[in-house]
């Protein structure tokens, strides 16, 4: 391949540092997919399995490689010991930005070439360790939502809702705006909202499970109907909705815990 993944690491919602400032390469060994969905956890006094239409996201183990540089970032040797000195400094850079004084979860981003800018919040639970030579370690790391989510806030509208990464996303936000009896409509599962929709509309957040009306937040859940048990879910990449009834809708989603 031509390009190499461009990981940038630091605090949520904070500062994120390159780790090629550090290193020539970067991977994540063992990358997940979304076919997983889930597990079924056991109900403690209960028969059998406990499970849900839309089932728990067990977290994961990964590893994070990488090959240190023995120069400093503009690839020459200044350092006093000299290349060994930038070895030693490089590596103790790399583990202040994964351990080193986090009261959070670790973000990792990488920009790539079929997502697009995506990041994942996770921690480290053990030692680095050299795998191959004195220049190559892996940080052993878990997210407890294995997936990738898209790094910028993303808002469209119907006919396609497009979510980046391969995170599932639970927690939208929809706008009603006009019409009577307006559904919007995902396959199978629907939200309406029964009768004229009032001025300044309604909203629904799916996250939250609410609904009010938009000018005043007073309820509006007498007038809300959902025709799915999970209310509705966006599937990662392109979502084909419709609207009917009339009016517009708007939906937006936010990196809410995942």
């Amino acid at each position: 391949m031509s390009w190499v993944y461009d990981y940038s690491v630091g605090p949520p919602g904070g500062s994120l540092t390159s780790l090629l400032t550090y290193c020539s390469m970067v991977r994540i060994d063992a990358e997940w997919s979304d076919g997983y969905r889930g597990s079924d956890p056991i109900g403690q006094y209960q028969h059998g399995e406990v499970s849900s239409p839309r089932k728990f996201h067990p977290g994961a183990n990964f590893n994070v490689e990488v090959h240190l540089l023995d120069t400093n970032s503009s690839g020459t040797v200044t350092h006093a010991d000299g290349r060994a000195g930038h070895l030693y400094e490089n590596f103790s850079a790399i583990k202040a930005l994964f351990a080193g004084g986090q009261d959070s979860l670790v973000r990792i981003e990488r920009d790539a070439p079929d997502q697009g800018a995506v990041y994942l919040d996770c921690f480290q639970v053990g030692r680095a360790a050299p795998i191959q030579d004195r220049l190559t370690y892996s940080f052993p790391m878990r997210a407890p939502h294995p997936f990738w989510v898209g790094a910028a806030d993303t808002g469209n509208s119907p006919p396609t809702l497009t979510v980046a990464g391969d995170a599932p996303i639970d927690d939208m936000v929809i706008d009603f705006t006009g019409g009577t009896d307006a559904r919007l409509t995902r396959g199978t599962d629907y939200i309406e909202i029964v009768g004229a929709v009032p001025a300044g509309g309604v909203r629904v957040d799916v996250g939250a499970g609410t609904c009010v009306r938009i000018t005043g937040g007073t309820d509006y859940s007498n007038n809300l109907r959902v025709y799915s048990p999970w209310w509705m879910e966006l599937d990662p990449g392109a979502n084909t909705v419709s609207l009917s009834g009339g009016g517009s809708v708007s939906v937006d989603w936010y990196t809410k815990w995942r």
